[in-house]
């Protein structure tokens, strides 16, 4: 072997030393990596995440400057974030607006890779890479060195766009750590403020809810304070009452064929004022007593109750030529005694407000629904009234029409409504004038147990 073929061989394996020391050391380089990867989890602060980055770049090649520029969001401009030497940030503002101005720097931006220029005014060499993911530039790494471009294996700077795409990475996890910090950060105000409003309004509602519990104690005691006066007049009042109409009647009876015209018509006004009182505190007895003398709650057909009020008011029906009509009325749980009470009242309102030389007609019909409920209709072909005074109807006393017109006190709604509401229903109506009322009623089919 010739001395020239030796001396070829052995640069050749020179070489192969050095390019197996080489990828040691890149071996090396690449493990630390996971060093980066999980201080970037910890600390998660571009400052610190700049220092790790530019350790790890200067292993890999003597850089006489490193500066990490960063995107600013506001305004999509690049901010020097980082310089070491620091002493240098002015001379890379410089070079970096040179290289932007040449578009070396655009250039690098689409590359996403190394690319290395020579440095505006000496000898030495610069590397433009972005500091990017996949899917966002974070900002842009420059870095100055002697020329040695053809020293620089390509090894080399693959290494250096892995560690520059892990602190991309890094400030992206950062940037969305810091998203959700400040998400939870505000969440927890929110839910603080929230609890506290909730606190407030729970104690406001307490209180509020003691406030209308102490008073619907007190208007419990209040009615039934008026339900115990109301029975208890009604009794007094009753005694004297009956005087009155008694004596009335003795003054008539015996003495009639002595007055003359004028006491005669002052006596008859008094026994028809005394009749009317006697009605009102039977009414009133009756209005009392549907809560004080109520009956237990039993099985009740309502259709033999209304057969049974009709027959009571055989008369009646029969001096009207009224036409009733019964359809489908189911068996409720209910006070038999105030469920005849309630259908008297309706049908003998039907009869009493009907029309001039007009037979009533009244249709009772029944309906079950699928909530538990019966709905009941009275519905009646009488004279009717406007329906802006549906719910004065049923206040005590409440008269739509004179006493001269239409006898009555004004109390059987009243009894009605209080009647329905014992037994957890509602009453309501519809009307116009000439056109017949219909009244509306709901009943559970079963009691709830208390």
């Amino acid at each position: 072997m010739d001395e020239d073929s030796q001396e070829k061989i052995k640069s050749r394996m020179e070489y192969l030393e050095k390019m197996n020391s080489w990828y040691f050391i890149a071996l090396q380089r690449l493990a630390s990596l996971g060093d980066l990867h999980k201080d970037v989890k910890l600390y998660r602060d571009p400052k610190f995440l700049f220092v790790t980055a530019r350790n790890y770049l200067k292993q890999l090649l003597e850089f006489r400057t490193l500066a990490f520029y960063l995107v600013d969001e506001s305004d999509n401009h690049f901010l020097l974030k980082d310089c070491h030497p620091e002493s240098d940030r002015d001379l890379i503002e410089r070079e970096t607006h040179y290289q932007i101005e040449k578009r070396n720097f655009a250039w690098a931006l689409r590359l996403n890779r190394p690319l290395i220029v020579q440095e505006q005014n000496s000898h030495n060499e610069i590397i433009l890479h972005t500091v990017a993911t996949k899917t966002r530039v974070a900002g842009m790494f420059v870095g100055r060195f002697k020329k040695n471009i053809h020293k620089i294996p390509i090894e080399q700077l693959n290494l250096i766009s892995i560690i520059l795409s892990n602190t991309a990475y890094a400030i992206e996890n950062g940037s969305l750590y810091k998203f959700v910090r400040d998400q939870n950060t505000n969440l927890e105000q929110t839910v603080k403020k929230r609890t506290r409003t909730l606190e407030n309004k729970t104690r406001k509602l307490k209180k509020e809810i003691e406030e209308r519990t102490k008073i619907e104690e007190e208007l419990k005691r209040s009615n039934q304070d008026l339900q115990d006066f109301a029975s208890i007049a009604s009794h007094d009042l009753q005694e004297p009452l009956r005087k009155v109409i008694m004596f009335g009647d003795r003054l008539n009876a015996q003495f009639s064929a002595k007055m003359n015209e004028k006491a005669l018509g002052y006596l008859e006004r008094m026994s028809n004022a005394a009749a009317r009182m006697q009605i009102l505190i039977d009414e009133l007895l009756l209005f009392s007593r549907v809560s004080s003398k109520a009956k237990p709650f039993t099985a009740t057909n309502l259709e033999k109750i209304v057969h049974e009020v009709l027959s009571d008011l055989e008369s009646r029906l029969n001096r009207s030529s009224a036409k009733i009509v019964i359809e489908n009325l189911p068996t409720v749980e209910a006070d038999g005694i105030q469920m005849r009470q309630l259908f008297q009242n309706l049908i003998s309102n039907a009869l009493k407000f009907h029309k001039k030389d007009i037979p009533p007609e009244v249709l009772i019909q029944g309906h079950v629904n699928g909530f538990g409920a019966c709905e009941i209709i009275v519905r009646d072909n009488g004279i009717g009234f406007d329906e802006q005074y549906a719910q004065r109807i049923f206040k005590p006393f409440e008269r739509l029409h004179g006493r001269s017109e239409y006898e009555g006190t004004g109390m059987g709604l009243a009894i009605c409504r209080k009647i329905v509401k014992r037994h957890g229903g509602s009453i309501g109506v519809k009307s116009r004038p000439n056109e017949g009322c219909e009244f509306s009623i709901t009943l559970p089919l079963k009691q709830v147990k208390k």
